[in-house]
């Protein structure tokens, strides 16, 4: 049975810890390259959700050797890095939601 990895900075890890979820904590600029290759070996984990910035230093031959076996699914996430005000975090869960549903949707207090 194939899991769930989450790849993402070290300040939003936690929640998805709480959750139960497999996580892997990268600084900003690391490459995460040499982890799909292992990823990719062994084929644990059949669900990746990465930060987009580290997506974007993955070589395209990793990237399209992925697409082709279509193992693992590769879902680009973008946290924040600092929850820092309500209307923010608002904002982003808004936006979140506009993606999954496809309206925008107003949120009411």
């Amino acid at each position: 049975m194939s899991k769930l990895l989450v790849i993402t900075y070290p300040g939003a890890s936690l929640g998805f810890r709480l959750a139960g979820v497999d996580v892997h904590e990268m600084k900003e600029g690391e490459d995460i390259t040499p982890m799909l290759n292992d990823i990719i070996k062994t084929g644990e984990y059949g669900l990746l959700a990465v930060e987009e910035k580290f997506l974007a230093k993955v070589d395209e031959g990793i990237l399209k050797r992925i697409r082709k076996t279509g193992i693992p699914v590769i879902v680009p996430i973008d946290t924040p890095k600092s929850w820092r005000g309500e209307e923010e975090m608002e904002s982003y869960i808004a936006r979140l939601i506009r993606r999954a549903i496809g309206y925008q949707v107003k949120i009411k207090r």
